[in-house]
């Protein structure tokens, strides 16, 4: 188990956004850092990809809206799928809880984040002063040093929490009363629907396609339809949208 932790901790490091290692950005944060990538990940590290989807799927849905403008990070969702995903599987919790367990654990990531930035002013200005002497391998250095804070401050943190918090969570939850379990999970559904609502808010100008959602809904919950079926539907939906709402030049 020490293994597995140590792999997730240093995936946590590896996702994040100030992490270049895996093709900077592209395949940092916004691959090994979003929460399905992550979540996918820490499944087949434990062993059980169903269950670390199951959490991957809440939480991507969860922070599907958010966005990181200028680095500033509302929450930090590398650590959250990274850890609340390992937490959920080593505790044996309920994968419904994930929504609820995910938000101290942004929080978290988010205030290392910025105790990073600000230890790393030292090696920006000392890298400043290297490069107005022209010094090309004390900038190098200043880069790594910085490297080697981002790296202990993602990977020990979460390496502590999931090798000590495991046994944690799941004596917590044993005492936690079934009722207040309960008010968790229904919490736990409400967040993803509150981030998908989010990023619909953004991208539809005109509100009366909400509509469109609401039909989609209603098939999956009370016709049981399958979701293929579903998004076969809205593409010939889609069609005849846009044939008779101006798109008369349209020739299929």
């Amino acid at each position: 188990m020490f293994i597995q932790i140590a792999l997730i901790s240093l995936l946590a490091y590896l996702g994040a956004i100030g992490a270049p290692w895996i093709l900077g950005t592209t395949g940092g944060f916004y691959t090994l850092g979003r929460p399905l990538v992550a979540s996918a990940l820490v499944g087949l590290i434990l062993g059980d990809v169903k269950t670390a989807l199951e959490v991957g799927i809440l939480i991507q849905a969860m922070y599907i809206g958010i966005i990181t403008p200028g680095a500033v990070m509302p929450f930090d969702v590398d650590y959250i799928g990274y850890i609340t995903t390992a937490l959920i599987i080593l505790s044996k919790a309920d994968p419904s809880i994930a929504p609820t367990l995910a938000v101290p654990v942004g929080l978290l990531g988010v205030t290392i984040w910025n105790i990073i930035w600000v230890i790393n002013v030292y090696f920006a200005h000392r890298a400043d002063g290297y490069a107005e002497k022209g010094v090309g391998s004390g900038i190098k250095a200043m880069n790594l040093g910085a490297q080697i804070v981002n790296f202990a401050m993602r990977f020990i943190p979460a390496f502590l929490i999931l090798y000590f918090g495991r046994g944690f969570l799941q004596n917590l939850l044993n005492m936690i009363p079934p009722i207040i379990t309960h008010y968790l999970t229904v919490l736990g559904g409400i967040l993803p629907a509150l981030g998908i609502g989010i990023l619909l808010n953004m991208i539809i100008k005109d509100k009366s396609y909400f509509g469109i959602f609401i039909l989609g809904f209603m098939l999956v919950k009370y016709l049981n339809l399958p979701i293929i079926a579903i998004a076969v539907m809205g593409v010939v939906l889609a069609i005849f949208w846009f044939k008779f709402q101006g798109g008369e030049s349209y020739n299929g």
